[in-house]
């Protein structure tokens, strides 16, 4: 667009969409500058906050896809500073705002990148566009912690373009809080000394209404707040507390929801967007009014993870990104949200009184003759014109104002054209009258009334260079002026619906407010033109608050943890800080320490503080804490910083000693650290009350904190054990479990089927997911238990932490960001579970060492006298380290990311454990993102110094590098020291051979005695026959599991089975398959996808493992497919010969479904009458099968430069067409025939029972011999069928019947084939069978090829009676003409020699003789 402030583009754009997105921001950019290079602002649209994916709550409102506006989207950019260059934060400056809509729809997209709005659609916006005018006010109750210096500081409020002075398109507002010079608190900050007059600032704005998404925001924040308000009380309560609290946050969050649903009811939904989020909104406030409606049943212990949970849903449905104005910005303090209300409520909601003054500023000269003299002082002359100095005759000087209410910046002595003012300077003599002081006070009175000093602070003066110039507070060497403020105060005429403070904006201003009722379009017109800035200053406001207060603020700082050292140091002397209000004070230096120990209490009396004291209990002010390393003195490194909220108690009767908390500290860096510490705000009557609390104790010079308050320490004992032990059951016995097993599951009575040899895991895996049409008979009993997270996820497994617990440790102050994997790079520290133990993160360890152990702690006495207990790490084994074999199955991936630009990726597997690492670029599967991997890694490796098992999916690229994909981390210590038996899951039935063989080191028997010594019971004791045993204190028969000996084959010894049995009653970790989510550190916290695969641990000192299982992916087999075209019987005859003749030239093509390009035809069976055609034609079709799946494998390529082929798998069809062949035009078509392979239709051995099957009909209509045959066959059971089949052609939406086709059928392996040889069509091998010539009638040819046999069988054939009749009619018509044609000479001859025909002898007798002579 050519330059222009409101440009106007209506375009759309596509963009194609995978969803759930893999990202969650739509990043929208606004470029200018001759080569759209330069960024003038930034916009984004979260994915999380137009869309939905649903079920978030209990019976959940379904998702919506992602859709926007139409509404304004309000765009950001950096603020220029005074040269024009843009500075560092990118996001603190207005740039304008867009009008957008966004909407996602389902379906294959169609190629379009960009397109013109239709005009309709402009139209239908425009209803979004009407205005309204909003008034914006704020109150600064307070500045502090301001940069120090001389330089004057002042705040400004602006909304978009309006209230930002810098911007000369809108209206002056009083929008900027009047100059203040910072004060030093005595401590360390600065502060701006408001008081009791707390500056107020005012901006008027006109932006589209809505009003109806603030109230909605409005309505949800009120409960949102509320919520966390009983949320943080129900986490501080102890005791009976509890209760008190629960119950008093339900009945509260029932009174807010039942407020808020009516008005949310009645709330419009002007875009699809609002449609969708009232209908979120509402879903969710009538399901927490029906949550609060009945107390917990599992006790209110369980009520508060219930509510900080309703407290993430309230907070992420309460944010609204439709509102075109997202928020107000105040200059250098970042974007806030404003509140909604009515603009007469603004007087309501203010605790002072609100005073409205015109400022002006100048020097304020009196007429000279109302200059007193001074006191002290005698006039000994009259005034006089002072002509000494560069002016003219006359005692005038001349300048010319640049700025306009200000004098000009330089006076000439000489008069021109373009001089605005003109001055003179009068003059008068004084002398000093005489006292009884001596000459040194009067000196000193002299320089006293001299003073800038007391002149400034007595008429608040300020000093300049040049008028038009920045001026200062104290006079400086080069100064030729000064001005002062004054000050007039200003009511409202008469009092209006508008609260007076907006109706300010442009008042000193040349404009009229009457050019704000202009349509928008006349407004933005007006603003794109340049408007003259105001000839003098905004007026001043001020709230003035009348009553003031003084509180006791009482900051109980005890301890920071884990602060992160400041540079290159690796410890710290950290101080902290505290701020509040005006004032501050600092703990004690703490030296050489990252967890320094304060225990301190900083007392802040009577701190004073404006307004209502239950505004102040309401909303408390904030307590800042900052945490510096003062090393080497000077203002010190910034560590972190906290904002506190103190606790208020406005009666100190009623105070209770306030809890020490956790309060994050946010460094540099992102976290840093803890802080410990508790925050209470008392008030100070004027009675004397709190002098009833008591004074925090004095040690070492210092307020340390009270008992009440301050944790209670006692003496303990930490045992610790490096390098814990990987060996079964090491320690374990001090943390046995004793008590009644599992009940076993009841026997279940369903027939057992006899399993297949040949069945494979695959059918057991699609089994368990559900899918039975790739699943084989036999599976039912052996089940495999699929999670769809990680096994340490899985609840009932607790986290395979319960022998030792695992605690990532980072360098110091350091800390995973947010979505990081918390267990990649990091180090150890293990302590076992129990009651009495907990464990954290040793700071300080450097990242190259690995610090492993066990550690218990426990209570000592306090007496000296009593003996200590005993230790708990006494009778262990020694510490070893254990090696181990590990087998890895990866068996698929799903939902991976693309990395092609074909929107798919090649994925292959790497492994890595310790220094070894599995996996080849070679094996990746191609164009995918759904991989069926199918791999088996073993690699062996020392637990645990090799604990932890990488995972990584890889893409694979022509040119290496290639990316990852995502990784996934496996903790295998924690596996093999669970007491669940992680390390290799149970299967469900007991098998010595086969697919299903038992793989473990340990028999189910002896597994069960390893599992009793490791929980401290006594060994099982088993009956002589194996079918009984007594484990714990119950006894358990083999007949509860099984109700008849396993119809399987190689079941194992009955001991076995029965113990693999009571294994399983224990609840450990069953033959399983784990879903892992992956990862990628390039992008944290986003998911890259998920793997499903298992692992199995075999230590070596147990012995020899059983065999894997195999996991290789199903391979399909080679098959070839001989049918054989016999004849054909009563097709249509779609052609008409020359005679009328109704015929087809008949002919049959046949396929495979996908494999098109073995297509094949027979010969062609000429002028078939009737609709027969004899053809005993082969076709051969070679094919790939998968077995299992009933499927058929069909590699190809997408594309022609494909490097990979792609496995597309399809059901087995054979597809017959029968054509009726023409030489001049397109073949007609008669009829086709699909044959399943696996659900063959019976064939009918009698062409006259040959008919179409109707639908829905379970039986074949293809009867003989009486009987009714089976409606389906399978030709890789049979292998071999031969029958008629019906040709149909589709009329409409039914189908006909165009015709048969008698087939013969012959399904044989890849050996089979290369046995039995057969040739395609009748060409060599013709056996098996062997096909003789077609017997076709003799009319059977091609016209072309034989013109006198056409003329022969086409009208010989049929008309020969006809023709020979015409011929012996044409042969007497010949005769007949020739009689009359000679009948009129006969005639004449007669007529003229009448006798010549009674003699003819004699008539040539003399001519004869004549001859002779």
């Amino acid at each position: 667009m050519p330059p222009n402030a409101n440009p106007v583009w209506n375009e759309v754009f596509f963009f194609p969409l995978r969803l759930p997105p893999i990202c969650d921001e739509i990043q929208l950019t606004i470029l200018g500058g001759s080569r759209s290079s330069k960024v003038l602002g930034n916009a984004t649209l979260h994915l999380s906050q137009i869309s939905s994916a649903g079920a978030e709550l209990e019976e959940g409102t379904p998702g919506f896809l992602p859709c926007f506006g139409p509404s304004f989207l309000p765009f950001y950019g950096p603020r220029m500073d005074p040269a024009g260059t843009p500075r560092t934060d990118t996001r603190v400056a207005y740039q304008g705002r867009v009008l957008l809509e966004l909407s996602t729809h389902m379906g294959t997209p169609d190629g379009r990148q960009r397109d013109t709005i239709r005009p309709e659609d402009i139209t239908r916006v425009q209803c979004h566009l009407p205005r309204r005018r909003f008034g914006l006010c704020g109150i600064f109750y307070s500045a502090t912690m301001v940069p120090a210096g001389q330089e004057l500081l002042r705040f400004e409020l602006s909304i978009g373009n309006y209230g930002d002075t810098g911007d000369v398109t809108c209206k002056p507002a009083a929008s900027v809080t009047p100059h203040g010079c910072p004060v030093f608190d005595g401590n360390r900050y600065h502060y701006l000394p408001w008081y009791g007059d707390k500056p107020v600032v005012a901006v008027t704005s006109s932006w589209e209404d809505a009003s109806h998404r603030w109230d909605a925001i409005n309505l949800l924040r009120s409960v949102c707040r509320r919520l966390e308000r009983n949320v943080t009380e129900l986490r501080d309560a102890r005791g009976d507390a509890v209760g008190d609290a629960g119950r008093r946050l339900l009945r509260q969050l029932a009174q807010d929801c039942g407020r808020a649903l009516p008005r949310l009811e009645a709330q419009p939904t002007p875009t699809q967007l609002d449609t969708h989020l009232r209908a979120a909104r509402l879903h969710l406030l009538r399901h927490l009014a029906a949550a609060a409606a009945t107390p917990p049943r599992a006790g209110w212990d369980t009520l508060l993870p219930l509510a900080e949970g309703w407290l993430g849903r309230v907070a992420a449905l309460a944010v609204e990104v439709q509102l075109g104005w997202q928020g107000s910005t105040v200059a250098s303090c970042g974007r806030s949200q404003p509140d909604m209300a009515d603009s007469e409520d603004l007087l309501r909601h203010l605790e002072g009184t609100l005073h409205i003054y015109a400022e002006t500023s100048g020097t304020a000269v009196p007429p000279k003759e109302e200059v007193a003299c001074p006191q002290g002082w005698h006039v000994t002359d009259g005034w006089r014109v002072d002509v000494t100095g560069a002016v003219d005759e006359a005692g005038w000087e001349y300048g010319a104002s640049t700025v306009p209410s200000s004098p000009p910046p330089a006076w000439h002595a000489a008069e021109k054209t373009y001089h605005t003012h003109r001055r003179r300077r009068w003059l008068r003599t004084r002398c000093r009258d005489p006292s009884a002081q001596g000459q040194e006070q009067d000196v000193a009175a002299l320089l006293q009334l001299l003073s800038p000093k007391a002149a400034a602070g007595a008429e608040a003066w300020e000093y300049g260079s040049l008028w038009g110039c920045r001026f200062h507070l104290q006079p400086r060497a080069g100064d030729v002026c000064r001005r002062r403020c004054w000050h007039r105060r200003m009511v409202p005429a008469q009092p209006g619906p508008v609260a007076p403070i907006f109706l300010l904006e442009g008042s000193l201003s040349v404009e009229d407010l009457s050019k704000e009722n202009k349509p928008a379009t006349a407004e933005q017109q007006a603003r794109s033109s340049s408007r003259t800035p105001p000839q003098q200053p905004m007026p001043l406001v001020l709230c003035t608050f009348q009553r003031h207060n003084f509180f006791q603020l009482r900051c109980y700082i005890f301890q920071a943890l884990e602060l992160a050292p400041w540079g290159s140091k690796a410890t710290a002397d950290p101080v902290a800080h505290v701020s509040f209000a005006h004032v501050s004070q600092s703990t004690r230096v703490l030296p050489g320490t990252l967890d320094p120990l304060w225990d301190q209490t900083l007392l802040f009396h009577r701190v004073l503080l404006y307004g209502d004291p239950r505004g102040v209990r309401d909303e408390p002010p904030a307590v800042v804490v900052e945490v510096f390393d003062q090393d080497g003195g000077g203002a010190g490194g910034f560590l972190g910083r906290s904002v506190c909220t103190p606790d208020v108690w406005l009666d100190v009767g009623r105070r209770q000693p306030p809890r020490l908390r956790r309060y994050p500290l946010r460094g540099p860096g992102g976290t840093a650290g803890e802080l410990l510490a508790a925050f209470e705000l008392l008030h100070d009557t004027e009675d004397g009350s709190l002098a009833q609390v008591g004074t925090p104790p004095w040690r070492q010079g210092l307020f340390s904190i009270p008992l009440g308050i301050r944790p209670l320490l006692r003496l303990v004992a930490l045992e610790m054990l490096p390098r814990v032990t990987a060996e079964k059951g090491a320690a374990d016995k001090v943390h046995t479990r004793t008590g009644p097993l599992g009940t076993p599951a009841p026997c279940q009575a369903a027939k057992e089927e006899e399993e297949d040899e040949d069945d494979d895991w695959w059918s057991k895996f699609y089994a368990a997911i559900g899918d039975k049409a790739k699943s084989r008979a036999g599976t039912k009993k052996d089940r495999l238990k699929i999670y769809s997270c990680e096994l340490e996820a899985v609840p009932e497994f607790k986290g395979l932490q319960d022998f030792c617990q695992t605690f990532p440790l980072y360098p110091p102050g350091g800390h995973p960001a947010a979505g990081d994997d918390p267990w990649a790079n990091s180090r150890w520290v293990r302590a076992p579970g129990g009651p009495q133990t907990w464990g954290r993160g040793i700071p300080g360890c450097t990242a190259g060492r690995l610090s492993q152990g066990l550690f218990h702690i426990y209570p000592l006495p306090e007496d000296p006298g009593v003996p200590p207990p005993p230790r708990h790490f006494q009778e262990l084994p020694p510490s070893r380290p254990q090696k181990c074999l590990v087998r890895v199955y990866i068996i698929r991936a799903f939902d991976l990311p693309p990395r092609d630009r074909s929107g798919l990726c090649d994925p292959y597997v790497r492994v890595s454990l310790g220094t070894k690492t599995l996996g080849q670029r070679d094996q990746y599967v191609p164009n995918t993102l759904e991989p069926v991997f199918g791999r088996l890694f073993e690699l062996t490796g020392t637990i645990p110094m090799e604990k932890d098992l990488q995972v990584s999916l890889l893409d694979y690229d022509l040119l290496p590098p290639d990316q990852e994909i995502g990784t996934t981390t496996i903790d295998l210590e924690n596996r093999l020291l669970s007491r669940f038996r992680a390390h290799c899951g149970l299967p469900t039935a007991y098998r010595t051979t086969g697919p299903g063989s038992w793989r473990d080191q340990l028999s189910p028997s002896q597994a069960l005695q390893h599992f009793a010594h490791a929980r401290g019971l006594p060994a099982p004791e088993f009956s002589t026959e194996g079918t009984a045993v007594t484990f714990g204190d119950q006894t358990f028969l083999l007949s509860h599991f099984e109700s008849r000996p396993p119809m399987h084959r190689h079941p194992g010894a009955p001991r076995e089975r029965l113990a693999l049995h009571v294994l399983h009653a224990c609840h450990l970790v069953p033959e399983h398959l784990e879903t892992r989510t992956l990862y990628n550190s390039t992008q944290p916290g986003l998911e890259q996808g998920k793997v499903q695969m298992w692992v199995d641990i075999f230590p070596a000192s147990l012995g020899p493992p059983g065999p894997p299982i195999d996991i290789t992916p199903r391979k399909p087999q080679r098959y070839e497919l001989r049918c054989v075209v016999w004849n054909t019987q009563d097709m249509d005859l779609r052609d008409t010969s020359l005679v009328g003749q109704q015929m087809s030239d008949i002919y049959v093509t046949g396929w495979l479904d996908g494999l098109e390009h073995q297509r094949q035809r027979t010969d062609v069976h000429y002028r078939s009458l009737r609709g027969d055609g004899n053809f005993n034609w082969r076709f051969v079709f070679s094919f790939e099968y998968l077995v299992a799946e009933q499927l058929c494998v069909l590699p190809r390529k997408e594309h022609f430069w494909s490097l990979d082929e792609t496995v597309l798998k399809v059901p087995p069809k054979l597809i017959l067409q029968v054509w009726d062949n023409d030489k001049f035009s397109a073949d007609d078509f008669l009829g086709v025939l699909e044959l399943e392979l696996t659900r063959l239709p019976q064939p009918a051995q009698d062409p006259q029972k040959c008919t179409p099957t109707p639908q829905g009909t379970p039986r074949s209509p293809w009867l003989w011999w009486g009987g009714q045959a089976p409606s389906q066959l399978s030709l890789f059971r049979q292998r071999r069928v031969k029958g008629w089949w019906p040709c149909t052609v589709q009329e409409g939406s039914q189908q006909r019947l165009s015709g048969k086709l008698e087939l013969s059928l012959e399904l044989l392996t890849a050996k089979e084939a290369e046995e039995r040889p057969a040739g395609k069509g009748r060409e060599d091998p013709n056996m098996y069978p062997t096909l003789p010539p077609p017997l076709r009638p003799e009319w059977s040819y091609l016209w072309l090829r034989a013109p006198l046999r056409t003329l022969r069988y086409t009208i010989w054939g049929q008309h020969r009676c006809r023709i020979s009749l015409a011929l012996a009619l044409l042969l007497l018509f010949g005769l007949l003409l020739t009689f009359i044609y000679a009948t009129p000479g006969y005639l004449a001859m007669k007529l003229v020699n009448p006798l010549h025909s009674l003699h003819p002898a004699a008539g040539e007798h003399p001519a004869a003789g004549t001859g002779k002579r």
